[in-house]
């Protein structure tokens, strides 16, 4: 049986809005999903489905379409393009793919859900329809990332077959493609959304058997011939994201790129959970902690399952939202009393001293150079003369200590680390990082763990707790 037996609305929409590979040298061009939603409010308004466009009644009907801000030239062409379908869907047959539109019973509800009036009128596609409602975790990376990403990358895939958790991918080379291998070698289930070259992916022989299983599916919004084009890749971010029930950075750059930007869509649009690998070895991954990101920390082998990692995380977040206005604890709230407090106005003077005696160094600042920076008595007070509590409050602001230790109990939420994957985390020394953990031991912030020596969140501050 054909895979392209096309609803009656899907001939339509697909008439409307597809590509088959000549539109160059055509009067119009296929109508982009902003004109499409205008149509179809225009149809739902009269009562008529896209269908009813290829009846004398829905013909005359199109007079009026203008009010929908739309030429009716242009859609009587293009429903006239029966020809052009007719010879795509031959070429696509023999791909085996198939296309469906959003009004089709088998078009994943996740994404009508999540994106509403920015769900695409068409998907074409390859292998099993009934996976694209299986959602699962979306694995996020950068094309070129390290040994140890891939790696990673792939240990987490396996993990979710293990799990029977479903993996999205973006089918691109890198972080995308060692997902896919990671759970297809250990009999896992798999959405591969694609930018490009749908058609010819169908065919290759790395999808072959997990297409014929049924354990894969190869989806795209775009033309299934189409060549790689960096706005199409860009734009399918969205569709990785809302086919899944959370996602996981395993790498970013810093402030660019597709992962960087999809990341930030996300958590801008509330997808899904976004969770980031921690420590990574892409400088992005702390910035999108930082900007609204779970820090996620995984190692093989660990006697917690992915499954009860997500729970535990989400149900405490859940918990913390539920509590009344005012009294919801932050994970960065840390009663912390600096030593500098502790002192008198009376000493004051003597503290400021204290600190112009030691040197300030590029690192105690957060900063990547190594350069002394010696404090000048310019760099605490300028113009008229300060006393007492004023020349403290400056001398105490000198003071990063207490946010080493915010950064610290959010690298530390997902799983104990040791202090060297705490100072990569930080961008700190290990040696700058040794003492401010042995500091917040002392002061019972973290709990220090043996065989192998590692830090976790003490049971005060633990967000599990």
């Amino acid at each position: 049986m054909s895979n392209c037996v096309l609803s009656a609305d899907t001939q339509v929409v697909l008439l409307l809005c597809g590509r088959f590979g000549g539109e160059r040298q055509e009067s119009f061009p296929p109508l982009p999903t902003r004109d499409y939603n205008e149509l179809a409010k225009w149809l739902n308004d009269r009562g008529l489905r896209p269908a009813d466009l290829l009846t004398d009644s829905g013909r005359e009907a199109l007079s009026e379409v203008h009010q929908a801000k739309l030429e009716r030239t242009r859609l009587e062409f293009l429903l006239g393009r029966g020809t052009a379908m007719a010879l795509a869907l031959e070429r696509w047959n023999r791909g085996g793919v198939w296309v469906i539109s959003r009004g089709d019973a088998e078009f994943p509800k996740r994404l009508r859900r999540q994106l509403k009036h920015m769900t695409p009128p068409l998907l074409y596609g390859a292998g099993n329809k009934d996976l694209l409602d299986m959602g699962g975790l979306a694995i996020i990376g950068s094309r070129d990332a390290t040994p140890g990403a891939l790696d990673f990358t792939r240990d987490i895939a396996s993990q979710c077959a293990r799990e029977h958790i479903g993996v999205v991918s973006g089918g691109a080379r890198g972080v995308d493609a060692a997902a896919m291998q990671g759970a297809t070698e250990s009999g896992g289930y798999t959405i591969g959304v694609l930018a490009n070259d749908l058609l010819k992916a169908s065919v290759n022989r790395q999808n072959r058997m997990g297409l014929q299983e049924g354990r894969l599916v190869l989806v795209s919004p775009f033309y299934p011939e189409a060549g790689f084009n960096a706005g199409n890749a860009m734009a399918r971010n969205k569709y990785i994201y809302t086919l899944a029930d959370r996602a996981l950075v395993i790498d970013s750059a810093l402030g660019s790129g597709g992962t960087w930007e999809g990341a930030l869509e996300t958590l801008r649009q509330k997808w899904v959970p976004l969770y980031v690998r921690t420590p990574g070895h892409g400088p992005g991954n702390m910035a999108l902690v930082e900007k609204g990101g779970i820090p996620f920390t995984y190692q093989a082998g660990n006697s917690q399952s992915l499954t009860e990692i997500f729970s535990s995380i989400e149900e405490a977040s859940s918990v913390q939202e539920s509590l009344p206005e005012g009294t919801q604890p932050s994970l960065l709230e840390v009663e912390l009393v600096p030593p500098a407090l502790e002192r008198t106005p009376e000493q004051a003077p003597e503290l400021v001293q204290e600190l112009l005696a030691n040197e300030v160094t590029a690192n105690d600042l957060g900063a990547t150079a190594t350069t002394s920076l010696p404090v000048e008595p310019t760099d605490l007070v300028e113009g008229p003369e300060v006393e007492g509590p004023q020349v403290l409050a400056m001398a105490v602001s000198l003071d990063i200590y207490p946010e080493f230790v915010k950064k610290l109990l959010l690298a530390l939420t997902s799983d104990a680390l040791t202090d060297e994957q705490i100072a990569d985390t930080l961008g700190l020394e290990k040696s700058q990082a040794k003492v401010w953990l042995k500091r917040a031991h002392e002061e019972g912030r973290v709990e220090k763990l043996k065989k192998p020596v590692r830090y976790a969140l003490g049971v005060q501050t633990s967000l599990l707790a």
